[in-house]
């Protein structure tokens, strides 16, 4: 495999941490050629100390960029492939890139794999995974205006490296309204209720991801409704989706009681009702959006992360009480059972011995009785002979 060459600081994406002055770098899907022109799709990730991307030269960069094994990042595809019973669909563009005119090219979330809010890196290939299952539930019903489009999976040595998505120009409505645009709010919202309606009660998804960052607005100010990697049937545990909430993701963008008392996905089950609920927030958002957030955020945001600390604790400890007092029952059972079996034995033994004892007590009546009737018998005859 060719070593990774950075020949421009644009070949990488920077991303910088909340917990500490480390940039993480990110190449992503790098290409290489090995004796005939080959396309493949890897992710190289590093870390530099602290600084602007100025101060860090190329050869720092190189240095720092490891190559990350596709099995965490890439969900493998079912075999056969091209069986209808994988329920993947490998796009026409597979052999190609994707027109980028045309199709969105979505890949797996890589910020999961260094990210300070301690989400499991070993999970972002199984939230790729559930994502693409979601878009094909979603590509097996008739196209919704205001839905995304999946045109299928891109895929590279059996692995699934991306999803086909149809492009939408514009901007997400956090930056369209921030850039001093407005939408007709009221059509606006109507349009993503029925995107919203069309999912529930069609395709049979509830998307429990809906905020600012997650919806599309086309050059004309229409909606489309992106993102199916936190979506699930209704009512089913959510074990498998991105843990975030449906104003959550974005909190740096919302206003802190939006994005506190907003629904959010604590819940681990899919509803309706936090679809709905989020809908109805984001029409008191639009009257007044609020793109940043201030300390009093940040200090809700690290109680709120403390409070979640304690109360896994406290389930921690509950369920280390619960399996201790089961313990102790246990033991206790044991003991009663080894008791009651000792006292079982006991009065057998007691019951033995009595039994043995009546025994011997019939033996000596029956001795008794044939003594006193030998004695009898010898009265009888020296009566007899007196009599004579």
């Amino acid at each position: 495999m060719s070593e990774l060459i950075i020949t421009t600081k644009d070949d990488v994406e920077w991303i910088t941490t909340l917990d500490s002055n480390d940039n993480v770098l990110c190449v992503k899907y790098f290409r290489w050629v090995l004796g005939s022109v080959r396309e493949d799709d890897a992710l190289y990730m590093g870390k530099v100390s602290g600084g602007p991307v100025s101060e860090h030269s190329l050869e720092q960069i190189q240095k720092a960029l490891v190559r990350v094994p596709n099995e965490r990042i890439f969900p493998p595809l079912p075999i056969p492939w091209w069986s209808v019973h994988t329920g993947v669909t490998v796009a026409d563009s597979w052999r190609r890139e994707p027109d980028p005119d045309v199709y969105y090219l979505k890949r797996p979330w890589i910020l999961g794999l260094d990210h300070p809010q301690g989400h499991r890196p070993h999970m972002v290939a199984q939230w790729f995974a559930h994502e693409t299952k979601q878009l094909e539930r979603l590509a097996r019903h008739p196209p919704h205006p205001t839905l995304v489009r999946y045109h299928g999976c891109r895929v590279r040595n059996g692995r699934i490296t991306g999803a086909v998505l149809g492009r939408v120009p514009g901007n997400n409505l956090r930056d369209y309204l921030q850039a001093g645009k407005t939408v007709d709010k009221d059509p606006f919202l109507a349009a993503l209720a029925s995107a919203v309606d069309h999912l529930h009660n069609v395709v049979g998804l509830v998307t429990n991801d809906i905020h600012p960052g997650n919806i599309m607005v086309s050059p004309d100010g229409e909606p489309i409704l992106i993102d199916l990697g936190a979506a699930y049937p209704d009512r089913e545990e959510m074990t498998e989706g991105i843990p975030f909430g449906c104003w959550g993701g974005d909190p740096l963008d919302m206003d802190p009681e939006t994005y506190y008392d907003g629904p959010r996905m604590a819940c681990p089950t899919s509803r309706k009702s936090r679809d709905l609920a989020s809908l109805k927030q984001l029409r008191t958002w639009l009257d007044n959006p609020v793109y940043s957030w201030d300390t009093t955020a940040a200090r809700r945001l690290a109680e709120m992360a403390e409070h979640f600390v304690k109360v896994g604790n406290r389930l921690r400890e509950a369920a280390a009480a619960r399996r201790e007092a089961s313990d102790k029952a246990a033991e206790q059972n044991e003991t009663a059972n080894e008791t009651a079996i000792k006292g079982n034995e006991a009065a057998t033994e007691r019951n033995d011995t009595a039994t043995e004892r009546n025994k011997t007590a019939t033996k000596r009546k029956k001795t008794t009785t044939k003594h006193n009737e030998t004695a009898a018998e010898k009265r009888g005859k020296r009566w007899r002979r007196t009599k004579a």
